[in-house]
């Protein structure tokens, strides 16, 4: 402030001499029309301190009537769990050094693990990066349950298109999340979910969700109480076994992945999810969404054992 003070004494003091110098007959401008320097240092520092800054917060979210709270990275972009679903993010990405388009499917061993909600954060947590186009397929057909989390309305989805009664570009749907499309389960029409997979039009349908979007992830029933995920995981590039800590009985998991390396599918790894016991750390995706899913699976095995 020193250098400023004297810098403003300096130039009053050369206007001063600069006035007596020039007398009655100076034609210079009037002093309305230049202001003293003091006053110009001021009003430049006072639109400086008006200008916004910028932002470096996340951006507030938008309200979406109907949006489930479980989408963790939509909702809460700073919290611990979205950041444990973009270190997911990272070591997906890091897997695929040659930015190839794949296909990721989503099981667990048993039900209510929170696979569905997984996949619709995973997807959620890529599609946060704005050059990839992102595609989220609800692959339950008995017990689909994204479309609510969506807010979406019920109607053809994947089920149709494999039975030939919807076209492939009329199913897809946006949604309020930037870069990521949805796919509905769709209904099944009385048919099996494993015939309808078993399809002439099911690989070329997979193929081209493939060719259309960097990442599509791909939400299937759980690996040991039918056997979608051995049909769908064969037509994926990958499958990501859910596990829940203090859940997961170690026999359920160790069968699931048998099941799936019976049938030659890869398996990018086992995901972990809960929570280190009473006050321990947060595991990744935890505390947010499994609730509202959880009474889906109650008559899981109802409908399917006999």
């Amino acid at each position: 402030m020193g250098r400023i003070a004297d810098a403003l004494r300096r130039a009053e003091q050369e206007r001063s001499l600069a006035g007596g110098s020039s007398g009655s007959t100076a034609t210079c401008a009037p002093e309305a029309s230049q202001p003293p320097l003091s006053s110009t240092i001021t009003s430049a520092m006072s639109r400086a301190a008006a200008m916004p800054v910028e932002n470096t917060s996340a951006e507030p979210v938008p309200v979406i009537e109907g949006l489930s709270e479980s989408l963790v990275p939509f909702f809460e972009r700073s919290s611990l769990v979205t950041e444990q679903y973009r270190s997911l993010r990272t070591r997906i990405l890091s897997q695929n050094l040659n930015y190839e388009h794949r296909v990721i499917a989503v099981t667990s061993a048993v039900p209510k693990e929170g696979k569905s909600v997984t996949s619709l954060n995973l997807g959620c947590i890529l599609a946060e990066i704005r050059h990839l186009k992102v595609l989220v397929v609800d692959g339950d057909f008995r017990r689909s349950s994204l479309a609510q989390m969506l807010n979406q309305p019920s109607g053809p989805g994947l089920a149709d298109v494999l039975a030939g009664k919807a076209k492939y570009d009329d199913v897809l749907r946006s949604t309020p999340i930037t870069n990521l499309t949805f796919l509905h389960a769709g209904s099944t029409q009385g048919r099996s979910a494993a015939e309808l997979l078993a399809t002439a039009s099911a690989m070329p349908t997979f193929r081209r969700m493939q060719n259309d979007f960097h990442y599509t992830i791909v939400d299937t029933p759980p690996a040991t109480t039918v056997t979608d995920v051995g049909i769908i995981g064969q037509m994926c590039s990958a499958v990501v076994m859910l596990v829940r800590l203090n859940r997961t009985h170690e026999a359920d998991a160790k069968r699931a992945v048998r099941l799936l390396q019976v049938n030659n599918i890869p398996v990018l790894g086992c995901l972990l999810v809960g929570r280190d016991g009473a006050g321990g750390r947060y595991g990744y995706g935890y505390g947010y969404g499994y609730r509202y899913n959880y009474y889906r699976y109650q008559n899981y095995y109802s409908s399917e054992q006999a």
